[in-house]
């Protein structure tokens, strides 16, 4: 479980790394490619709790609703 939620961690910040900052909505299809789309709704959920850690350790920033990788 541990080891499934950091590969989810890093397929987040490889995401957000270069490019324009990206919503959620953004996120969603490359960061769960290997879920359903039917199933994004309730990954998303998921997703915002990575993105909230992420910001909070200071690896990612926020501006409104959009997310960049902190250089």
């Amino acid at each position: 479980y541990i080891a499934h939620r950091l590969e989810r961690e890093a397929k987040v910040l490889a995401a957000l790394v270069g490019g324009e900052p990206k919503t959620t909505a953004e996120l969603m299809p490359v960061v769960y490619d290997d879920v359903e789309s039917a199933m994004h709704s309730l990954a998303e959920r998921s997703l915002v709790a990575h993105l909230e850690k992420l910001v909070a350790e200071g690896r990612v920033t926020v501006s409104g609703e959009r997310y960049q990788a902190s250089s």
